[in-house]
């Protein structure tokens, strides 16, 4: 169950309650992972419970057949973490190197999410993890399986398609120190409606804040 105090209005220009408005509740998901190449490599289906009480937010992700839960509390939003103004989030390191990092990345679409975690190494691209997440008594469709999703060029970089309407954004290179990189997903629902979010990084490897726009092809 989620608190809300509704003596006092929450104010809907806080990331903390844009986050919480769109992103509470029971999440049924189904994680795929897949390698450098796009190809699935496993999956597995989770709960997901978000939820607020005294304050804190709540995250609790249990993997439905190992039965295994991961939990995370927090009052405040970590300081890396980006929210955009309809509850579209992303989360990562606030610096990078062209050593290892991680990102997640996660645009939602009233009772529907899709989310991607993708973990880059010291030679490129490691492995990126899709989901797929409903509300629960929502109606789940999975991607067919085994998924291996079409993939085009974007300048320097790749845009997978997992599902139909929804893009990865990846940077399959080897970086150097000084190369701008990112990740993003783009997702154009069946009403036409597109939630997108972009995480990328400068010249100096430190996180640049959100763009309201995709980002513009390289030249």
């Amino acid at each position: 169950m989620v608190i809300i105090n509704t003596l006092y209005p929450l104010p809907m220009n806080d990331p903390r309650n844009i986050l919480l408005l769109h992103n509470s509740g029971h999440w049924q998901g189904c994680f795929i992972r897949l390698d450098h190449t796009a190809k699935e490599q496993e999956r597995f289906s989770t709960s997901l419970k978000v939820e607020e009480t005294e304050g804190v937010i709540q995250t609790c992700l249990t993997y439905i057949e190992s039965g295994r839960q991961q939990s995370m509390n927090f009052e405040s939003l970590p300081p890396t973490m980006q929210v955009s103004q309809t509850g579209d989030w992303s989360t990562g390191p606030d610096y990078i190197t062209p050593w290892s990092w991680v990102a997640e990345l996660c645009v939602v679409n009233q009772q529907q999410r899709r989310r991607m975690i993708v973990r880059h190494g010291v030679s490129g691209l490691d492995r990126v993890i899709y989901v797929v997440e409903t509300k629960k008594g929502t109606d789940q469709v999975s991607p067919s399986q085994p998924l291996h999703c079409q993939s085009t060029t974007f300048g320097s970089y790749l845009i997978w398609q997992p599902e139909p309407g929804v893009e990865l954004f990846i940077d399959p290179r080897d970086r150097q120190q000084g190369d701008i990189t990112g990740c993003g997903i783009r997702w154009c629902d069946h009403h036409g409606i597109t939630h997108q979010i972009l995480r990328q990084y400068n010249s100096a490897g430190a996180l640049t804040p959100l763009a309201d726009d995709w980002i513009d092809q390289p030249d």
